[in-house]
């Protein structure tokens, strides 16, 4: 039975509405399960709460998975993650699309100015979303589930300082 190296992130939110998040780290039972950690958060939390002025607005926990082999050593020499590929999915029960908006999108992906929706990297990123896969569902943040592709689009996403501190370049 292997632990997980886990992330519990919790929001607090002050009087001048600043919020900033207190972030713990567990190892937690591969056997462990979704209703388990909300048990753990029902007793852990109010324990926080009396020691704290300041109000919890949300709790997340973040399991890190092992990366499997096979991934890129380092990135490409083109890749820059404020050019991103947004794509917009259906959702299920409501008529507005989910984008989820995918950083550093592949060179070899754009045609004519245009992310190739029929590529074989794409389609097959685009079924994993679509499709129930080991119980997992894609959902929007309000819970729906995604259900299609509908269209994508090239756009940049700004990274200013995170750039400018790890940047070579002359401004």
């Amino acid at each position: 039975m292997p632990n997980i190296p886990t992330l519990l992130s919790v929001e607090l939110l002050d009087a001048l509405g600043v919020t900033v998040s207190m972030d713990t780290f567990y190892e937690v039972p591969d056997t462990t399960t979704l209703a388990d950690l909300n048990t753990y958060l029902a007793a852990y939390l109010p324990k926080l709460d009396a020691i704290t002025d300041s109000k919890i607005t949300a709790a997340t926990f973040k399991p890190r998975g092992t990366l499997p082999g096979g991934l890129k050593a380092s990135p490409d020499e083109d890749a820059e993650n404020e050019r991103t590929g947004l794509f917009n999915f259906s959702q299920s029960a409501v008529p507005y699309k989910n984008g989820i908006d995918v950083p550093g999108i592949s060179d070899a992906l754009i045609v004519n100015g245009k992310i190739d929706l029929t590529a074989t990297a794409v389609t097959d990123w685009v079924s994993i979303i679509t499709t129930t896969t080991q119980g997992l569902i894609n959902v929007s943040k309000f819970l729906n589930a995604l259900q299609t592709l509908l269209d994508a689009l090239i756009s940049f996403r700004k990274h200013r300082r995170a750039e400018s501190r790890r940047s070579f370049e002359v401004v």
